[in-house]
């Protein structure tokens, strides 16, 4: 049972970055093709935070029972804990800027918690 669920959070993780990877390679583009504001470039940094999070919320929820919007919120934990380890070790300096450090958790927490609320599956 608990390798099941360590599967089914990795796989979800996976897809989270998958997702992840695509926005942003989309994000990408549009700098190339246009003169983007630091603010949009932001935005939609945050927008992909929050579906990569929103979508695996929503997968790893739902094959479970009960309490959907926990599985959601841990998603989103561990999403965000992933994403913080891999940017301790490329930037060091990654806790000068902590005013964009707490916000993205919440913003990861919250997106993967409101997937598993709206869960895919059985109800």
């Amino acid at each position: 049972m608990k390798k099941k669920v360590v599967l089914q959070m990795g796989k979800g993780l996976v897809l989270a970055y998958i997702i992840s990877a695509v926005v942003l390679v989309l994000l990408a583009f549009l700098m190339f093709k246009m003169e983007l504001s630091e603010g949009v470039v932001r935005g939609i940094i945050i927008f992909a935070y929050v579906l990569s999070c929103f979508i695996s919320g929503m997968i790893v929820s739902s094959n479970r029972e009960g309490r959907h919007y926990l599985w959601g919120l841990l998603q989103g934990v561990l999403y965000y804990v992933v994403l913080l380890t891999v940017s301790m070790i490329c930037n060091r300096a990654v806790f000068t800027q902590i005013s964009g450090v707490i916000p993205a958790f919440f913003l990861c927490s919250f997106g993967g918690m409101l997937g598993g609320m709206l869960h895919l599956g059985k109800k």
